[in-house]
Formats: structure tokens, sequence, C-alpha cells
């Protein structure tokens, strides 16, 4: 019989990803232009299409400008603080700029957020929208990720901008149509999983250690690699969500730990020639930083930090996944 999560909050499905960023327009811009991600919507977020905010419990007035296009299942938001205390201007202090929250769908954002509240995970930031809008930040430490409770307003309200604003074709050559995966480093992927488990009911988790000879060709930065690592993989609605832990060697997910701690480490995307991809962002200036195959499918972390505040993974899926090596629970 499988085991049911005693979790008070469970999460079924992330629908959305954000990153805060300096300059929506230009971020926005540059994914329609790489990876043909948009058309966007870009908004001023103020007072009056948000109200009641709050900031730590505190009241308080704020302006952000922010842009939401849909990658296939997910949403994907572009934050960037304009003026007055945000956890986004935070966050911008303390990491710089890349993937800031994921997205929660509740009908009731103060109930789920008091449950959290009780278990240690007090609210961040608040606030309303539209007519049934609200929206409440967590910053749930044991996953090392901020969560963002949400539920949506019947009808958005306000002056919206749209980038491109024609109807347009995308010039990218590789184009994005769907968020298979999203990824957080640890420390301890065992741990983790164990967390979310128990904390946001996601899961079960199937877990793997990557090496040698089910991994094969490991570069890193160019040359050939030695890196192995923890996998926890669980699916949450039609996302995988992933957790890596590094275990040995040179690798993509200890320098983002020694640099920003335990977070949201990158997004994914499924390629049917893992090769041709890394070819083709290559030849567009985005070099490799990790990469590496196993059963006839393959990986590749891109270097698009700089025009999308991310690191980008392109994953053939292959015929068969290595063995697990334990699941939890």
């Amino acid at each position: 019989m499988a085991q049911v999560s005693s979790a008070g909050v469970k999460v079924k499905r992330i629908t959305q990803v954000a990153i805060a960023v300096h300059d929506v327009r230009k971020v926005a811009e540059n994914y329609w232009n790489i990876l043909g991600i948009g058309p966007w919507e870009i908004y001023d977020w103020e007072y009056p299409l948000v109200r009641d905010r709050k900031y730590y419990g505190k009241p308080t007035l704020a302006r952000e400008r922010i842009g939401f296009t849909q990658v296939g299942t997910m949403q994907l938001e572009l934050v960037q603080p304009v003026d007055g205390p945000s956890i986004y201007g935070d966050f911008l202090e303390e990491h710089g700029e890349g993937i800031h929250h994921l997205q929660l769908p509740v009908e009731d954002v103060d109930r789920v957020a008091e449950i959290l509240a009780k278990q240690g995970f007090p609210d961040m930031q608040s606030g309303h929208s539209g007519d049934i809008g609200a929206y409440s930040y967590v910053d749930i430490k044991p996953l090392h990720t901020i969560w963002e409770l949400a539920r949506e307003p019947e009808n958005k309200v306000g002056k919206v901008i749209r980038y491109p604003e024609s109807e347009a074709t995308s010039p990218a050559r590789i184009k994005v149509k769907n968020i298979d995966q999203v990824a957080i480093a640890v420390n301890d992927v065992h741990k983790v999983a164990e967390n979310h488990w128990n904390i946001l009911g996601i899961g079960p988790w199937e877990i793997y250690e990557v090496k040698p000879p089910i991994l094969y060709d490991r570069t890193y930065r160019g040359k050939a690699g030695n890196f192995t690592y923890w996998l926890a993989l669980t699916m949450v609605g039609p996302v995988q969500l992933e957790l890596a832990q590094p275990i040995s060697g040179d690798n993509v997910y200890s320098d983002f730990i020694a640099e920003h701690g335990e977070g949201l480490h990158h997004l994914a995307f499924i390629v049917d020639d893992i090769n041709k991809t890394t070819q083709t962002m290559n030849k567009e200036g985005f070099p490799t930083l990790m990469g590496g195959g196993f059963s006839d499918g393959g990986f590749a972390y891109y270097d698009t930090r700089e025009p999308l505040k991310i690191i980008l993974e392109a994953f053939q899926v292959p015929k068969a996944m290595p063995p697990i090596t334990t699941r939890y629970p």
C-alpha cells in the first residue's frame, strides 16, 4: 500500500517559477530571442492593482514590474523591484539575479499560510489583487525554497505592456515549449526529500547515485570531468522536481552552493538530440558548463546566466535510468 504523507499542506502542482531581475523588459526580450519563450505581458505591480501589502507582517507600499508568459504547463514570471521594501530586492541584494520562488495554487491563502506559520514558516510578504486574488510568500528553509501561496484573481486589471508588441515569430534557433524540470542544489538529498514529504507532501522520491559506468563522457567547463552526484526525483503534477547533491569532482552544484548556498539551481527542458542542441547553444554563445551521457541519453548545462538569469539544462531522456539506489518513503 502506498504511503500517505501526514503534511498539513499537500502540493499537487507547481504552477509558476519566478526569476528576480533588474530589467524585466530586457530579460523578456532575451527569452523571446534566444529560446522563443513568449509573448510576454508586463505589468506595473502597484496600488491599486495590488493592495493590503505586508512585508514581514507590517503594512508597506512598494512597487515592482512583473512579466508573465506561459511555457507549456508552467507560467514563467520575471520580477523587477522598483521602489519600497520587498523580498525581491532582498534576494537581488543577497544573491543577485536568479530563480526566486515556486508557486503553489491554493483556494484559501490565509488558511494555508497559517498552517505553515504554525510549523515555523511565517509569511514574508503578502497582499491582495483583483476581486479574489491573494498571495503569501513563505521561506521554507528546510526545503531551501521560497514558496508563493497564490489564488489568482478572476480578472487581472491594470495597464499591460506586451512584448513583442505585434504578432511576430521568434528568431530563436531553439524554441522551448515546456519547462519540464525545476532543480534544487542541496547538501543532503535524503534529508531534503524527507523534508519535502513531511512539510508539503511532495513525493515519493526516487534517489540515484549517478556515477560511472552508468554516467559517461563527463565534461566540466570544456574539459574531461570526474564528478559524481546524488539525484532525487519526483513528479509534482506535470513537472519534475529534482534535488541534486554533489559527491565528488568539480561540478555545477558545488559551484552554486559555494556562491549562493543551497537553493533553486536550474530549469530544464527535454530535447530529442542533446548533441545537436548543445552544438546550437554553443554556436549561439552559450558554453556548456557541465555535461554527460547515460543509456543513449544525456544532459548539458548551459551558461545562460547573463541574458536569462538562470542556468539552463537540456535533457535527452535515456532508454533506461540508472538503477534506483533508494526510495523515500
